[in-house]
């Protein structure tokens, strides 16, 4: 979306081919699989009824369609996309089918990207993409000069955007529209494996539409992404600010004009997270700046952990967390035989590359207590507990308050549907306890407490195929709700749009300005 925004283009993956199978089997060992798949999936899945509902689907009827595409493959790329796009019909996107060693052979081909960045233009209700930033070498690129930020997209490879999307959509995971849309118009300049091969040609063809005058088309190379370099337009930008630390959370800024504000540039709830926080805090008691009202840019956020223990440090009040739950199936006790070892592991480590808020033994003791308990009496879904146990036990109400030490003035947040999961946790926090003024745009809307990955492989035998993801647990909203598919609603909504993309940064940081200054 804005800074940093080619370093979110799929990373190049390499050539990967695995040794391919003889064949993909008879049409009847596809349909089996197509069945296992759906079997499976039914038994396993933590469903969110309201995600449901939105996209109008009920299982296992939505999967359906796709039994066809299974019998009809007749190579193991067809069925690997195949397989895709019945994993894409949960609207999910956390959930990916990859590769497996010794199952289908598919040639994951690296990404590539065409010197031109695309945008929705979210004050439309219709899929609307436009040309959101250009590379500096675009002008030596034959027709390049003609392109200009702005542009309206009319036509992709010989289609309406409305045909093309149609025929890309199954390819694309997201778990709302807003979620697809961004993401999707962020791939649009890819040539990468998300697409079957057939989507793509040597060159990008695009017709545009600028602002004023008539329609061009323009054909544009495919390149190496560390050789492309965009001109930043629209790029996240914080006059009045300057960077004082970095982590590979977040970066930390302070004013630079004596406003009682500090800023925190938010990269995802990663390992460092707990540290960082800490250093942060430490710097702002040493300076003077706990009493800072803060701004909190989480519209290029990721997922990640423990952002609770953030909030307990980036605000004054005391809140409500999120809960989640297990959904319990066949694959259960593998579950939890996977969790403990992990965190068997974990507390062997002392170089800190694992950092826990206790050494596990909260969730361990859930799992092979009420998750235990559970499972002999034949539930569909676990207790609601405090979300994995990281920052409070079972038996706890998911009540928690400030650290000793933590900022006391007021807090607004930017949000962006680019980013999900922990950051979605961390925006229905702050939105349910009313801990901040929430600007922007609601987050993808993508949490759920876990995903299991297995192998797949040809009924009735040891033969591999790919590697499939579930989705098996909620996570539960402070206020009750679940998160997955349905992400917390901003306070004040600012679209970004075609008309304003290039100064968004400018209308969110006078907006905060305003707010923090009135209170």
């Amino acid at each position: 979306m804005m800074k940093k925004l080619l370093s979110f283009t799929p990373a190049l993956l390499g050539l990967l081919s695995f040794p391919a199978l003889a064949d993909i089997k008879t049409e009847a060992d596809r349909e089996a699989l197509f069945e296992d798949i759906v079997a499976k999936t039914m038994m396993r899945e933590a469903w969110s009824p309201v995600k449901n509902e939105k996209y109008g689907v009920t299982y296992p009827d939505a999967f359906e369609p796709f039994r066809q595409k299974f019998i009809d493959a007749k190579t193991d790329e067809e069925l690997y996309y195949a397989i895709t796009m019945l994993s894409n019909a949960r609207h999910d996107r956390h959930l990916k089918v990859t590769p497996a060693e010794g199952g289908l052979a598919i040639d994951q081909r690296p990404t590539q990207i065409a010197p031109v960045q695309f945008m929705h233009d979210f004050s439309r209700d219709e899929p609307t993409f436009f040309v959101f930033d250009v590379a500096t070498a675009l002008a030596t690129i034959d027709g390049g000069k003609k392109i200009q930020p702005g542009d309206l997209v009319v036509e992709i490879n010989g289609h309406s955007v409305a045909e093309y999307i149609e025929k890309t959509r199954p390819y694309h995971r997201a778990s709302t529209e807003a979620g697809f849309l961004m993401r999707y118009a962020m791939s649009l300049n890819e040539k990468s494996s998300t697409l079957p091969a057939e989507f793509y040609a040597d060159e990008l063809t695009l017709t545009l539409k600028p602002k004023r005058g008539r329609k061009y088309s323009v054909s544009l190379p495919y390149l190496d992404s560390e050789d492309v370099s965009f001109r930043g337009i629209g790029a996240q930008r914080y006059d009045g600010f300057e960077k004082v630390l970095d982590f590979e959370s977040f970066d930390f800024y302070r004013s630079t004009d004596g406003a009682n504000q500090v800023l925190f540039d938010w990269y995802g709830f990663r390992d460092d997270i707990v540290h960082a926080i800490d250093e942060v805090v430490s710097y702002a008691k040493r300076e003077n700046l706990l009493d800072h009202d803060v701004i909190w840019d989480g519209t290029f956020s990721r997922g990640g952990g423990r952002g609770a223990y953030a909030i307990q440090r980036l605000q004054p009040k005391p809140f409500k967390t999120t809960f989640g739950n297990l959904r319990i199936s066949d694959i259960t006790d593998d579950f939890i035989a996977e969790r403990k070892s992990f965190f068997d592991q974990a507390k062997t480590m002392s170089d800190g590359s694992v950092e826990l808020i206790d050494d596990g033994s909260w969730l361990i003791e859930w799992l092979l207590g009420d998750v235990t308990k559970g499972m002999e009496a034949g539930q569909a879904y676990t207790n609601n507990v405090p979300f994995k146990s990281a920052h409070a036990p079972e038996y706890s109400d998911g009540i928690l308050y400030p650290a000793a030490d933590h900022f006391t003035g007021d807090m607004v947040c930017w949000l962006s549907p680019r980013g999900g999961s922990h950051l979605d946790q961390f925006a229905s926090i702050v939105a349910d306890n009313d801990l901040c003024t929430i600007l922007g745009m609601p987050a993808g809307g993508y949490s759920n407490t876990w995903e299991w990955t297995e192998t797949l492989t040809w009924p009735g035998t040891s033969e591999p195929v790919v590697n499939y993801m579930w989705s098996i647990g909620h996570t539960i909203a402070p206020k009750g709700h679940i998160v997955e598919g349905d992400p917390s609603p901003v306070d004040e909504y600012i679209p970004l749009t075609r008309d304003n993309f290039d100064t968004y940064y400018d209308i969110l940081m006078d907006r905060s300005i305003e707010i923090l200054s009135n209170d």
